[in-house]
């Protein structure tokens, strides 16, 4: 039904663009439609300092539209839906037919987790409660109007990592392609442990486990940059962690749409996700694999690890079948109790893409410095596997992909 709303809107404003006669008009970096004084006043103040041409003017989003439709679209627009009867069908006709062009944050006063969730999802940047700070409104535009160059390929990601069973080496896994995505690519990369109470993360990289998390999940309406900030810990110079603790002594429980919001949030200052996803988020699965441009599953030879491959391998197939997929072997150093991989390969239906050699040694150094085993011991053939690994991920396609999460759903 919102596709239909949505695709009427836009063919509506398209209409209404085309019969506009736009006469050289000199593109704004920033128009704000905005209902009060007190709002004005601060959006004013934010905007200039912000902007070289920006204009601030009294309305909703009906003159919001009503501009857009006679003139150039800004970079971007501000529109205050606070006193439209129904703010979400007033943003589909904006957001349909200028996405492409103009960025778009809404303001108002409805402070549900359920109504920011589906404004998101229509492609609003950002939706901002009343009443503003200038803070909260400088930190989403910068958010959001990083400069990108014209025709680049969109290269940012968001990588999955899973293992068919316990004990795989699926954190491995994570916690060194993230840290070679930051340390060796330079690209701004978040690591998040989704396993709230047993994750191995922070242990892997010796920093204490943050306490954000959880709270992120459970309530996601918290979530924006100030609060990512506070809830992930810096590791050398691009990469973040988020990681936590929780007791074992009682249920952690979530809504799993928690997750699309704080990865929709955290996208929007790194340019790489790795998610260690674990087996046992079985409602937070879908959401972490749906989002993904690039899920690793990995594996052992066993015939416990083909059967959960197997499984787990159809759901990624169903969940996130524009995803590219790379299997990894790790840990098939037991021969007597390995299946042979061409009997593996042919039991799973695919081909195993990277098997990581078996070092010990290693994982030991790395265990004990505290350091991924990329830094750990960089020479060894573990590393110089995970580095391929890590190279195929930073990758980028060809192909052109929608980065919003609830676009690339629907696709």
């Amino acid at each position: 039904m919102l596709n239909l709303l949505k695709r009427s809107n836009k063919e509506k404003a398209i209409k209404a663009v085309s019969k506009a006669k736009v006469a050289n008009a000199q593109r704004l970096d920033c128009v704000a439609f905005v209902a009060d004084n007190q709002t004005h006043g601060l959006v004013s103040s934010v905007t200039k300092q912000l902007f070289g041409k920006s204009q601030v003017r009294d309305g909703s989003s009906r003159e919001a539209l009503e501009f857009l439709t006679e003139s150039t679209p800004p970079g971007l627009l501000i529109v205050d839906i606070s006193d439209v009867p129904k703010p979400l069908n007033a943003l589909l006709p904006i957001v349909a037919a200028f996405m492409d062009d103009t960025k778009v944050i809404a303001i108002g006063d409805v402070n549900d987790v359920q109504f920011y969730h589906e404004v998101i999802e229509a492609g609003v940047a950002d939706y901002l409660v009343k009443p503003l700070t200038e803070k909260t409104l400088t930190t989403a535009i910068n958010r959001i109007t990083q400069p990108t160059i014209a025709g680049q390929s969109d290269n940012r990601r968001i990588v999955t990592v899973i293992g068919s069973r316990g004990g795989v080496g699926a954190s491995l896994v994570a916690v060194n392609c993230a840290w070679l995505l930051a340390q060796e690519q330079k690209r701004p990369t978040t690591l998040l442990d989704l396993d709230l109470q047993n994750g191995t993360v922070a242990l892997a990289l010796d920093i204490e486990p943050t306490r954000g998390l959880r709270e992120a999940l459970e309530h996601p309406a918290r979530i924006d940059s100030l609060f990512i900030s506070s809830a992930s810990i810096k590791v050398g110079e691009q990469l973040h962690v988020m990681a936590a603790e929780e007791s074992v002594e009682e249920d952690v429980h979530y809504d799993a749409s928690g997750v699309t919001i704080l990865l929709d949030a955290i996208k929007r200052q790194s340019e790489c996700i790795v998610i260690d996803l674990p087996r046992s988020a079985i409602k937070a699965r879908p959401r972490a694999l749906g989002a993904a441009t690039d899920i690793v599953l990995v594996t052992d030879f066993t015939l416990a690890g083909l059967r959960d491959a197997i499984r787990i391998n159809a759901q990624i197939q169903q969940s996130a079948p524009n995803a590219r997929r790379t299997i990894v072997a790790n840990r098939c150093v037991h021969k007597d109790s390995a299946l042979a991989r061409s009997e593996f390969e042919r039991a799973l239906g695919c081909k195993v893409d990277l098997v990581l050699p078996d070092d010990p040694k290693a994982a030991q150094q790395a265990a004990s410095a505290g350091k991924p085993l990329s830094a750990a011991v960089p020479s060894s053939k573990t590393a110089a596997a995970l580095r391929q690994l890590a190279a195929q991920i930073g990758q980028v396609s060809t192909e052109k992909r929608r980065w919003s999460l609830w676009r690339r759903r629907q696709e």
